[in-house]
């Protein structure tokens, strides 16, 4: 487990010295509601009905933009080979890289998500959930795309292709966590559409990994 965890604090450490990893997917979401208001020309209350589903497509889109370089940069400098001639577990190795990338990404986003609600007007009980929820989906978001980059490592520009193979695994995800948040504002519950979402983690934590893994051998084959 040692070296796993080794594996996850060189790409935190990456990350860091970087540091655009981290705020470009947040700078991206906070440009992107910016044009909401000035596009729609609408007032508060047409903006918080919109509000669950801009957050948690911003949350997305946001995601989706740093997913190319979960393996590329391991891939091209030969740590991926590495990984497998010391006789690491390659499932392990990923979910240590998808723990990297979400703490990067997916909990920056799930700490600034009530920052989007308050600009969009979402109703205030609304908040515990929408940061639940996103709390819940951003792993997901963090191994599904594991995949993807796993799929498209050897391809010079990957990132369109990336997208459109994940993005059709994510619907479903966007569909229950808005939907929880929709709920919740509505004054309805929530708790269906959180319990699909657990589901929907366990079942990625179980199968992404194995199929990443599957991916890399076969593009370094």
């Amino acid at each position: 487990m040692i070296r796993y965890w080794a594996i996850c604090q060189r790409d935190l450490l990456a990350t860091w010295r970087k540091k655009s990893g981290i705020y470009q997917p947040l700078v991206f979401q906070l440009l992107i509601v910016t044009l909401f208001p000035l596009g729609l020309g609408a007032g508060a209350q047409t903006l918080a009905k919109i509000s669950p589903a801009v957050v948690w497509i911003l949350a997305l889109l946001g995601t989706l933009i740093t997913l190319e370089h979960i393996f590329k940069d391991d891939f091209e400098d030969g740590s991926l080979a590495l990984y497998v001639r010391a006789g690491l577990s390659l499932p392990m190795a990923i979910i240590s890289k998808a723990l990297a990338h979400w703490i990067t990404t997916g909990l920056p986003t799930v700490l600034f998500a009530p920052i989007i609600g308050i600009l969009l007007h979402l109703p205030e009980t609304a908040y515990g959930v929408l940061m639940l929820s996103l709390l819940l989906a951003t792993p997901i978001f963090s191994l599904l795309g594991a995949v993807g980059s796993a799929l498209t490592i050897n391809l010079r520009s990957g990132a369109l292709l990336l997208s459109v193979l994940v993005m059709p695994l994510l619907a479903p995800v966007l569909i229950f966590g808005a939907g929880a948040v929709l709920e919740t504002a509505l004054g309805n519950s929530a708790k269906g559409h959180l319990l699909l979402l657990s589901g929907a983690l366990i079942l990625t934590i179980t199968l992404a990994p194995f199929a990443a893994a599957a991916a890399i051998k076969v593009n370094m084959e």
